[in-house]
């Protein structure tokens, strides 16, 4: 079998586990890099990809890949021509117009030619079209908040003499372009808050269970179970999908042990989503006194990269207070950047931060020094091969 044929033979299920596919993918990156003049990698980036991204969500907002998934669910093929794809379309649109657009998406194999005028779908075009996938959400997430925020980035910086924006209270990227920060903009702008809380989904459905990564069985083993003892609180849970995760491991856990925190507006948001009875919400602001006392775990998932040192310790000072010294852990879930060989996905999640909060994810040695200087000790940090972000548990110094 020459090169080319291995090459294209490759496909997920090539292997026994998502590590060695990651390792593969990052790989494939590596090769095209290397293979790619340094014209072809400036036009990819800049050029094709731009009308890609167009290209994809204008047939997003035409309905074609959720009508495309629906058609491929009644049909093993679902090849489908342009005036098949045209009857799809819930507004008008110029025949020669979508041609353009599917011949670019094809080229770059969103969908796949098969014959004149003729495509057939691929899994990521068909995972544009499955809901449950949140991908057109990660899509327009970007085009609402990631992209124009990336190229205002540049002047930003430039117009502040390249200091590093860590506050957004004090110099801001996104406030400069939209007026408002992040937060205050997705609250202001359901559509665009929307989009950011399918990323969020998107991402968690792709992530590595976080009780996988760090072991719970230890941490509950001091715990005496009992109805109405707090034993995890989840701040800042949102959906409270981490809370529901810890449950499903340990179904021994009692009522009211496990609770959810979150802003109200935060927690009216995810109503929808079923939490199992035992698990409480209950509206809390971070910034103000913790009302649950003494429970087993405090726990936060990529909360903290969003927030300064000055408020991380403003946040933390309060979990601390509720703690009980020798039997509370602050369990925090988030990228740990290494000092070297940090991957694609923790130094985009950084400059992302940094593009849309003037958030940034910290190294071990800066997870140490905050949590040391606000009072903690940290424990251990667990990590795993498969997962994107470690978990580090910590005590009352």
């Amino acid at each position: 079998m020459d090169t080319l044929s291995l090459l294209e033979g490759l496909g997920p299920e090539s292997f026994s586990n998502d590590a060695d596919r990651y390792a593969a993918k990052e790989a494939a990156r590596k090769l095209l890099y290397k293979l790619e003049s340094p014209f072809e990698r400036s036009w990819s980036l800049c050029i094709e990809t731009s009308v890609l991204v167009a290209g994809i969500q204008v047939c997003q907002d035409l309905g074609i890949w959720s009508k495309w998934a629906d058609k491929c669910k009644e049909s093993e093929t679902a090849t489908q021509t342009l005036d098949d794809i045209l009857a799809m379309c819930n507004s008008k649109a110029d025949p020669n117009l979508l041609r353009r657009l599917l011949r670019h998406i094809s080229a770059l194999y969103v969908i796949e030619e098969t014959d004149v005028d003729t495509w057939k779908p691929t899994p990521f075009s068909l995972a544009l079209g499955d809901k449950t996938s949140y991908v057109d959400q990660t899509i327009q997430c970007g085009l609402d908040h990631n992209i124009p925020c990336g190229v205002n980035l540049v002047k930003f910086l430039a117009k502040n003499q390249y200091q590093e924006p860590v506050d957004r209270f004090k110099f801001d990227n996104y406030r400069d372009l939209f007026g408002d920060d992040f937060f205050d903009y997705c609250q202001k702008n359901p559509g665009a808050g929307g989009s950011f809380i399918g990323l969020m989904k998107a991402l968690n459905l792709n992530k590595m269970d976080w009780t996988e990564v760090y072991d719970t069985k230890k941490l509950l083993s001091e715990v005496e179970i009992s109805n109405g003892q707090p034993v995890f609180v989840d701040m800042g849970g949102a959906h409270g999908r981490d809370t529901n995760r810890l449950l499903a491991k340990h179904p021994e856990l009692g009522q009211d042990a496990l609770i959810v925190q979150d802003l109200p507006d935060v927690l009216a948001l995810h109503t929808q989503e079923k939490l199992d009875g035992r698990i409480k919400r209950m509206p809390h602001d971070f910034f103000s006194t913790q009302p649950v006392l003494g429970a087993r775990a405090y726990f936060f998932h990529v909360v903290l990269h969003d927030w300064s040192d000055v408020d991380c310790g403003r946040i933390l000072g309060k979990v601390k207070d509720a703690m009980t010294k020798g039997y509370s852990k602050l369990l925090i879930c988030e990228v740990v950047l290494p000092p070297k060989g940090a991957t694609s996905f923790m130094t985009t999640l950084d400059l992302q931060m940094m593009n849309s909060t003037s958030g940034f994810e910290r190294t071990e040695e800066h997870w140490r020094k905050l949590l040391q200087n606000i009072g903690f000790r940290v424990v251990g940090i667990s990590t795993h091969i498969g997962a994107m972000e470690s978990v580090i548990e910590a005590e009352i110094a």
